[in-house]
């Protein structure tokens, strides 16, 4: 009697907990119906997002603990919207649920997206260990499958981790073209506004890439092909509109600069917030006046960029950047105590944040500590210049080496695939002539076809693999090649700077140190003259090691000359400048001579270091009390030419072929001076001439 009175009352205890559990689902599926509408129609306001994390919250208070795949869509719906409000510690937190309810339900496709995302987020917020795992994570998925629906957002996502690894920007830039055609057929058919929106931000990153590499054009026209996306999002717009700004920049364009800049703020000021492009802008403004020597201008950008800059939280490297600029604008004022006080106050922030911003900042502080007369300060800002840069470099390099590893393995990994396949097409050919054997008696001339077609096919796979085999060793004969020249370059920068360097660094310290034992013994006059000597030497020092680091950029691969009309008067007086010092010891006079051209279309940074090293052979070959003269003029065969004559003694002819063809280095005689001379000339696409007779020795410069 019990049981059958309790019978109904589990049926219907059932029934109730049946339709709770309908309701709760048509509940979570709802909530994210409106997260997915949220997203797909975002115009990128700052209420979008505050309502897509309040429809992810609510969501998630919905679930349960086996709910895997709600738990990781709410996540990521919450993360995407602190993403945007540029909350990226919230971000990381969510994104990182996202992965982790992916996994817990075996959807490996689902976790890319928080796992993209994760690789930028970790960067920025200084976490380089784990943006370096999950940007594994993604290469690893991206190469283990061609079915993947998503294969665009990883390499847009492995772009983004190249890029802010500042080395990268080949591979980066490769990855983000690779996305751009996965995309691009979809993007221009779609209404979804956040899909065209993505394809727009893969072309201005794309421009950003061309940015990097001061190729502004390039990124002009990456940037034009995304302006149908312009106006669709606040968020996107304030993105694009300040690579234009940095675009115009580089392309020396005030008009245009100032009319994005304009662009800019107006859409800033559509959704008022904390917007790192709203200081960038200034800055960028702010060297563009100071090109134009325009200090007014300047300083009202400046401001403008340090009022922006304090608004935000975690802004030391902003704040840093502002800072820098401070001092440039006061360095060219020439107030170079107030220039070193915002040098000083950047410090901070560059060193913790940003370590290329970091060595800049130290070249530009060792040059104001050198002006102001403070040596010591300037040799310990230079001492730590020199590690940051190693470092820096050291980075680069394992960077590299740890690039070239993942090629090679995966490399090794397609062969592993590839002797895989020919193993399964042996086995297949073997069936199929097992196959054949059986059925002999429908003809001879059957089984034959068939041998006949095996072979045919086997010597094709043979001469494919061959094909392949030879292209990889020549690839990897490239690789090689480019190797033994980066060696060769480096033993010469070494070989330059352990022969040339020491001895004057050895002077210097020397004297340093004589002042700071004994500096009783050497005269109030006698400390004023070695004071000044030791100025000349510490900044001719200075040159000599920009002289180095220019010649070693020269060295790269990416190298490119700044070409621009140059005046061939103020061209020698830059020259003359700096060895006037050395010429005064001989009792030397530094003269122009006939001048036959007024300017000359080349590069004069190099110019200037090429003519300096050879006023300064000159100077130390040269007789007592005799005159150099520069001259500049044509040839018989209406070649351009820039020479150096003095008074010292015949050179033989033996000697000027190997003082011409040599690439040996001696410290004694030329030095380096000699071995940049033609390799810089080299450049400018430019011969050295060496002709000496009683009447005098010409070093001739001829242009091509």
């Amino acid at each position: 009697m019990h049981k059958r009175l309790l019978l109904p009352f589990f049926i219907l205890l059932t029934s109730v907990c049946l339709g709770q559990a309908d309701k709760r689902m048509e509940a979570l599926n709802q909530k994210k119906k409106l997260c997915e509408t949220i997203i797909a129609t975002s115009t990128g306001k700052s209420e979008t997002f505050d309502e897509l994390i309040k429809t992810g919250e609510d969501g998630l208070k919905l679930t349960k603990p086996g709910d895997h795949q709600f738990r990781f869509f709410f996540n990521q719906s919450i993360g995407v919207g602190y993403y945007y409000k540029q909350n990226f510690n919230e971000a990381k937190n969510h994104f990182e649920l996202a992965v982790s309810e992916s996994v817990a339900a075996g959807f490996i496709e689902q976790s890319l997206k928080p796992l993209g995302n994760l690789v930028f987020i970790y960067h920025y917020l200084g976490m380089r260990d784990k943006a370096d795992n999950a940007a594994q994570k993604l290469k690893q998925i991206a190469e283990s499958t061609d079915t993947l629906k998503t294969k665009g957002d990883i390499y847009y996502n492995l772009g983004m981790y190249n890029l802010q690894q500042k080395f990268y920007y080949g591979i980066a830039l490769n990855n983000f073209l690779k996305s751009i055609a996965l995309s691009k057929a979809f993007a221009d058919t779609t209404h979804i506004i956040k899909k065209k929106l993505d394809q727009g931000a893969k072309l201005a990153m794309v421009a950003e890439i061309y940015l990097y590499l001061k190729q502004p054009e390039k990124a002009l026209q990456y940037l034009d092909e995304a302006r149908p996306t312009l106006g669709l999002s606040v968020i996107y717009d304030v993105g694009a509109y300040g690579k234009f700004v940095r675009t115009y920049s580089q392309l020396n364009d005030q008009k245009n600069a100032l009319k994005y800049y304009n662009k800019l703020h107006e859409a800033a000021g559509k959704t008022p917030g904390k917007w790192s492009e709203l200081v960038s802008s200034n800055l960028e403004m702010a060297n563009l006046a100071l090109k134009h020597k325009d200090f007014k201008q300047a300083k009202t950008f400046i401001d403008k960029a340090d009022k922006q800059a304090k608004l935000g939280t975690n802004n030391d490297m902003i704040v840093s950047a502002v800072s820098i600029l401070y001092g440039d604008y006061y360095m060219q004022l020439d107030n170079i105590l107030t220039a070193e006080k915002y040098y000083k106050m950047a410090e901070y922030g560059s060193m913790h944040f940003n370590k290329e911003q970091y060595a800049d900042l130290l070249q530009k502080l060792t040059d104001a500590e050198m002006k102001v007369g403070k040596a010591a300060d300037a040799a310990s800002y230079f001492k730590k210049y020199i590690t940051i840069a190693d470092s820096l470099n050291q980075r680069k390099i394992s960077l590299n080496l740890a690039e070239m590893e993942a090629v090679f393995q995966n490399g090794m990994k397609q062969k592993q695939i590839g002797s895989l396949n020919k193993e399964n097409n042996i086995k297949s050919l073997q069936l199929k002539q097992e196959i054949t054997t059986r059925w002999m008696l429908v003809g001879l001339a059957t089984l034959l076809l068939i041998a006949l077609t095996a072979i045919y096919l086997n010597y094709r796979n043979k001469q494919k693999a061959n094909m392949l085999l030879d292209q990889k060793n020549g690839e990897l004969d490239t690789l090689n090649a480019q190797l033994t020249g980066a060696n060769q370059t480096k033993a010469k920068l070494f070989s330059i700077i352990s022969h040339d360097l020491r001895s004057p660094i050895s002077q210097l310290f020397t004297f340093l140190k004589l002042q700071q034992v004994t500096p009783d013994a050497i005269t109030p006059d006698q400390k004023d003259l070695h004071q000044k000597k030791l100025m000349q030497s510490s900044s001719d020092l200075l040159e000599t090691m920009e002289d180095l680091l220019l010649w070693s950029k020269s060295q790269m691969d990416n190298f490119e000359l700044d070409i621009d009309n140059i005046d061939i008067n103020d061209l020698f007086n830059e020259a003359t400048l700096m060895v006037k010092g050395q010429a005064a010891d001989k009792q030397l006079e530094i003269k122009k001579g006939d001048i036959g051209f007024l300017q000359l279309k080349s590069d004069q940074n190099l110019l200037v270091i090429i003519l300096r090293n050879l006023l300064q052979n000159a100077i130390n070959n040269a007789y007592t009390n005799t005159v150099i003269i520069l001259t500049a003029g044509k040839t018989v065969n209406g070649k351009f030419y820039l020479s150096v004559t003095n008074q010292a003694d015949v050179i033989p002819i033996e000697r000027i072929e190997e003082l011409i063809n040599t690439v040996n280095i001696k410290s004694k005689s030329s030095g380096y001076g000699l071995l940049i001379v033609k390799e810089l000339l080299q450049k400018l696409n430019a011969n050295l001439n060496i002709s000496s007779t009683a009447e005098g020795t010409i070093m001739q410069i001829v242009f091509a």
